[in-house]
């Protein structure tokens, strides 16, 4: 919608985000500690996001409460103070998003013990859309002026966080009267201060359970294992997001590409894999190396995905249909290669792998 390609668009909004996201790297050391030490260090980061987040939410909300509850008035009055609080909470959005939960999600979302937080953060969808393999959001955010957002929305991140903060719902935001909209640039909508109070709230709450259990997740080599299989076929989905991001807009994905995520989501299966792959190469160095071999092909295809989907963004353009489509039926036959051989894995190493991690 034009709200959203509206709001904030200012130079002043965007070029104060610039940090480069996060990719997972493995480490020398192997074996279960080292995927807990790098969830653990992601995921605090994550938290330490989240009460920033509650930070500039509540001066933003101080601004607009100062002003009457005005936000024409609060504009005129203070409109590079309120313009740089939303900088900043987008930033603090892409660092809870990106450059953290994304990171991790390969992890969380492929065990039984995190994976509410998948679903509460970034998959759960509205409940008018829940299936058994996409369950609703459990949210249920109660603002300062009475209203509820629950899970009727969908998930935290791509429903409220992201849609409030780019102006994407026009439910969330405020619209701005000429006058106002001129003092800030052109900027047609500002997000509303009681969903950002209550939402970061929430957010920071949240990100403190989640950093808690991680930090309590004692992990096995059945589970990690598990989470590659259940998680790696995922790959060729994100695909799908990608198209609907560029082409038919819903408001989900518009502060990032969804390239990244697939980016942070691979490379912390990559990590997994990496991380216990000594374990296997003991027992069959042929598989072993052909599954390495598999997940550096992965990140491969996600680097060239990048490069395409930025080439195409600084002509002004975008990925077309087709290209997506061709990239998505490639990274669908590289997973779909990988299953088969995660299992064979589970079987030499003798594990049992859990069932695919669903909060029912």
């Amino acid at each position: 919608m034009k709200l959203a390609s509206a709001l904030f668009c200012s130079s002043i909004a965007l070029a104060l985000w610039t940090a480069t996201p996060v990719t997972a790297q493995a480490a020398n050391d192997t074996g279960t500690d080292v995927i807990k030490n790098y969830l653990v260090t992601q995921v605090t980061k994550m938290d330490a996001a989240s009460h920033d987040y509650v930070a500039n939410a509540a001066a933003y909300n101080k601004i607009i409460e100062a002003n009457g509850g005005d936000y024409n008035k609060a504009a005129i009055n203070n409109g590079p103070e309120l313009l740089a609080l939303v900088a900043k909470m987008q930033g603090d959005y892409k660092n809870l998003h990106m450059n953290g939960y994304e990171t991790v999600e390969g992890i969380a979302a492929g065990v039984k013990e995190l994976v509410k937080y998948d679903i509460y953060f970034d998959s759960g969808v509205p409940s008018n859309e829940a299936t058994t393999d996409n369950p609703s959001a459990p949210i249920d955010l109660k603002t300062a002026s009475g209203e509820t957002i629950d899970n009727n929305n969908g998930n935290l991140f791509h429903y409220v966080i992201e849609q409030c903060l780019w102006g994407a719902n026009k439910d969330l935001v405020k619209k701005l009267s000429p006058e106002a909209s001129a003092k800030l640039h052109g900027i047609v909508v500002l997000p509303r201060a009681d969903v950002l109070v209550a939402s970061s709230i929430d957010c920071a709450d949240k990100a403190d359970q989640f950093l808690a259990d991680s930090k309590a997740w004692q992990p096995t080599l059945d589970e990690c294992v598990g989470a590659l299989v259940w998680m790696t076929p995922t790959f060729n989905t994100y695909y799908d997001d990608l198209k609907d991001s560029l082409y038919n807009p819903s408001g989900k994905y518009v502060s990032e590409s969804r390239v990244l995520d697939m980016r942070g989501i691979m490379g912390s299966l990559q990590l997994v894999y990496n991380a216990i792959r000594p374990q296997l190469e003991a027992k069959d160095p042929a598989l072993a190396a052909q599954l390495k071999s598999e997940y550096d092909g992965i990140m491969r295809h996600v680097d060239e995905t990048d490069r395409r989907d930025k080439a195409a963004r600084a002509a002004g353009k975008k990925l077309s249909e087709v290209e997506i489509d061709e990239l998505a039926e490639q990274a669908k036959h590289m997973s779909d290669q990988l299953a088969p051989q995660l299992e064979q894995a589970a079987t030499i190493l003798g594990l049992k792998l859990p069932p695919k991690p669903f909060l029912a």
